[in-house]
């Protein structure tokens, strides 16, 4: 009677030890890190936010900066996130395959194409077709983010200006998102080509000016929710401060507009 009582015992204890690990598990769950992909679209205004972020949502934030579509990679291939932040189009994706919650996407902010220079070169006029052109043929070397989501604006602008063969041959495509900024930077090469926001992030590189109207096509960020975050009201809450009037001084500053228009 003795040791069925203590087996009786041990069993309620070992249910209790489990029951209480879950708990403790769930409350981790919910007082952990909330991770973040993010596009370096909006890098630098989210680097900038991120203190008054966490403070307005109660969480420590874990962001990872890069290009959107291999941020995507990541996700298509497993990559844990509670929010990310990229392009439209691979946002509506990722809630057709399920990956992100349907509905949840919100647009946060855009910014201008724009081309950057080694700080210190010599000015020049690019806000028209014809002033673009003439800048373009003149460059020794040409680059951006393969992949980017400035490329096929690029390429657009070229096939528009007539000039799709005569600058092919200067063409530096980079791997490594960032990389096109550094190489100005360090007089690998002359003209970058990205969003405005992007461009003023390395020392030594400076906004020369942004596409002319007829080839602007604004870089839109957008954020979406993971369908298996750990906490999603976190995740909605934080969208909700970067969409908030608080926010939006460190997204005109970063060179892009807020979609709260404030």
């Amino acid at each position: 009677m003795k040791t069925q009582t203590i087996k009786m015992i041990s069993a309620a204890a070992i249910t209790a030890s489990a029951l209480g690990y879950a708990v403790l598990q769930a409350a981790d769950n919910k007082g952990g890190e909330l991770r973040v992909l993010c596009s370096n679209g909006i890098g630098a205004a989210m680097r900038q936010l991120q203190p008054d972020a966490e403070k307005a949502i109660g969480r420590k934030l874990s962001i990872e900066f890069s290009a959107s579509t291999a941020l995507k990679k990541e996700i298509d291939g497993g990559a844990p996130f509670d929010l990310t932040i990229m392009t439209p189009g691979l946002v509506d994706e990722l809630a057709k395959s399920g990956k992100v919650v349907s509905g949840s996407q919100t647009k946060l902010a855009e910014a201008d194409l724009g081309v950057g220079v080694k700080a210190g070169s010599a000015k020049a006029d690019i806000s028209t077709p014809e002033g673009m052109k003439k800048r373009l043929l003149a460059a020794k070397t040409l680059t951006w983010t393969d992949g980017g989501a400035a490329g096929p604006a690029v390429m657009a602008m070229f096939t528009g200006l007539g000039i799709e063969q005569q600058v092919k041959s200067k063409i530096v495509l980079q791997k490594t998102p960032g990389r096109p900024a550094e190489s100005v930077a360090d007089g690998e090469t002359e003209l970058m080509f990205a969003p405005i926001s992007e461009i003023g992030t390395v020392k030594g590189v400076e906004v020369l000016g942004r596409f002319p109207k007829e080839y602007q096509k604004p870089v839109v960020m957008v954020a979406g929710v993971s369908a298996q975050a750990k906490d999603a009201a976190a995740a909605k809450a934080l969208v909700k401060f970067l969409t908030s009037a608080k926010a939006a001084p460190a997204i005109k500053a970063s060179g892009m507009t807020p979609a709260s228009g404030t």
